[in-house]
C-alpha cells in the first residue's frame, strides 16, 4: 500500500488469490516490487520463475530469514524449502534480511539457503531510545484496571500504544476493559475476517485509534514510527519475539518504553510451546528460547546487555535506560533459603514440583505430605516466615537461571538447581 502511493510499481501474488491477472502481470516483469508468501513462492510452476528470470528479475529477497533455521524461534517448513529457488533462479543474487538472529541461526539461514560465501551484515541491536522494564501481574480485572489507567494516561496525551497478548481470550478482555473506559481501542487477532483486520490495522496506523490490543499476528506492515509503548501482557514464548516486537516501538528515534508484565504462572505454557516441535532439535530450540525470555523477565540485573549479549553482541555495562539499572538496590544474601528449598525439594524425592516441598518448608500437615512422612523431615516448618508466592518466587529465580530444567504437565521440576547444589 505504502509503496504504490509512492509510485512504486507494487502487487502482491497470495495462495488465496483466483484472478491469474497478478501472476500473468509478474511474469512479464510489469511490477518492480512482487510480494509472496513462502508458501506461494515454492507452489508456483518452474514455467513462471524462468519468465520472470527472462523479464529481468534483479534480486530475491527473502524477509523474517530467521523462518529457516530450526534454531530460529518461529521455524516454518516453508521457509526450509526456498533453497530450491536457487535452481531456478541461476545467476539471480539472494539477500536475507532478519531482525532477531542468532550467530547459530544465522550460520544456518546460509547453509539452508546454498548462500556460497555470503557477505554478512550484522549491525547493533542496541536500541537505545527504548526503555525496558518488566512488572509482576496477577491478570486480575484489578489489574487490568491498572493497566487500562496507565494506557489511559498515554492515549490522553496523544500517544499510541500497542498491547501484545498471548492469548486471544485475553486480548479480548483487555480491549473490552480499554474500549469500556471510553479508549479508543483497536483489536486484531488470527480468528478475525481479513477485512476486519484490515480496517483494525488501518484506523491505527491513521491515529483513528491510539490503542491497539493484538497477538502476535499483528506484526507485517506496521508502518507507525510515532508508536510511544509497547506493552506485553504476558511472557512471549522467546526473546527473540519479544525483540522483535517491543521494537516496533520508537522507530523515529525519540524516548519509548517496553514493559511486560510477567506473571509467573507463563513458566507452565511451555509445554504447550514444545508440543508444536517436530522434532527434538526444534523442541530444544523452543525451549532455550522460552527460558532466555523468563530469565530476562526475572533479572535483576542490566535488561538491556542481556538482551544484546543474548544475539552475541558484545556490550559489557549498564545501559542505565531499563527498571533494573534506575532501581534503587537492596541486596540480601539468600543463600540459606536457596539450601533449604533445594534440600527440601531432594528430600522429597523431586517428583512434587514446587507447592509440595513448600507446603513442607511452612509446617503443612496435609495429608500427601503426613502419609509420606515429609512431616518428619528436619527442615519440616522451617520456612513458615515466608509466604507461599515469597518461596515460588524463589524457585522461579532457580528455574531462570538453572542450566537444564525439566518441565511436566503438572509441575515445575528444579532438576539442574538440585544436581548442581545438592547431589
Amino acid at each position: 500500500m505504502s509503496l504504490k502511493q509512492k509510485g512504486v510499481k507494487s502487487e502482491y501474488l497470495g495462495s488465496t488469490q483466483t484472478n491469474s491477472s497478478v501472476s500473468n502481470e509478474a511474469e512479464k516483469g510489469t511490477f518492480d516490487v512482487l510480494y509472496m508468501t513462502p508458501e506461494k513462492a515454492i507452489s508456483l510452476p518452474s514455467r513462471f520463475w524462468s519468465n520472470l528470470q527472462a523479464s529481468g528479475i534483479c534480486l530475491l529477497a527473502v524477509d523474517e530469514a530467521h523462518c529457516i533455521s530450526e534454531w530460529g524461534h518461529d521455524f516454518r517448513t516453508e521457509y526450509k524449502q526456498l533453497h530450491s529457488l536457487r535452481n531456478l533462479l541461476v545467476g539471480v543474487p539472494f539477500v536475507a534480511l532478519t531482525a532477531t538472529a542468532t550467530e547459530r541461526v544465522r550460520q544456518d539461514i546460509s547453509t539452508s539457503l546454498v548462500l556460497c560465501s555470503p557477505h554478512v551484515v550484522v549491525g547493533s541491536f542496541d536500541r537505545h531510545n527504548l526503555f525496558y522494564g518488566v512488572k509482576t501481574c496477577n491478570r486480575s480485572m484489578s489489574f487490568i484496571s491498572e493497566l487500562v489507567k496507565d494506557v489511559s494516561k498515554r492515549s490522553d496525551v496523544g500517544e499510541s500504544t500497542i498491547i501484545y497478548c498471548t492469548t486471544i481470550r485475553d486480548t479480548e478482555q483487555v480491549h473490552e476493559a480499554l474500549v469500556t473506559s471510553g479508549i479508543k481501542t483497536g483489536i486484531y487477532h488470527g480468528q478475525m475476517g481479513s477485512r476486519a483486520r484490515e480496517e483494525s490495522h488501518r484506523s491505527f496506523i491513521r491515529d483513528e485509534v491510539l490503542v491497539m490490543v493484538a497477538t502476535i499476528a499483528f506484526g507485517m506492515g506496521i508502518d507507525k514510527p510515532d508508536v510511544r509503548c509497547v506493552i506485553h501482557y504476558g511472557c512471549p514464548k522467546s526473546l527473540e519475539s519479544y525483540y522483535q516486537e517491543s521494537g516496533r516501538c520508537g522507530r523515529d528515534g525519540l524516548p519509548s518504553i517496553c514493559w511486560l508484565y510477567y506473571q509467573r504462572s507463563d513458566i507452565t505454557k511451555a509445554d504447550f510451546y514444545c508440543s508444536e516441535a517436530k522434532n527434538e532439535t526444534q523442541r530444544k530450540a523452543i525451549m532455550d528460547s522460552f527460558m532466555a525470555a523468563q530469565k530476562y523477565c526475572l533479572l535483576a540485573t542490566c535488561r538491556r546487555r542481556f538482551l544484546l549479549q543474548y544475539f552475541g553482541e558484545e556490550w559489557n555495562i549498564d545501559c542505565g535506560n531499563c527498571d533494573n539499572c534506575t532501581a534503587v538496590k537492596n541486596e540480601r544474601d539468600l543463600s540459606k533459603e536457596v539450601f533449604l528449598l533445594l534440600s527440601c525439594i531432594k528430600s522429597c524425592g523431586g517428583r512434587w514440583g514446587l507447592n509440595l516441598p513448600i507446603d513442607v518448608l511452612r509446617g503443612s500437615r496435609a495429608k500427601k505430605i503426613v502419609d509420606n512422612n515429609y512431616d518428619k523431615l528436619q527442615m519440616h516448618g522451617r520456612g513458615k516466615d515466608y509466604s507461599s508466592n515469597w518461596w515460588k518466587a524463589l524457585g522461579g529465580l532457580l528455574i531462570a537461571h538453572g542450566t537444564n530444567v525439566d518441565l511436566s504437565i503438572h509441575s515445575i521440576i528444579l532438576v539442574s538447581c538440585v544436581k548442581q547444589h545438592l547431589f
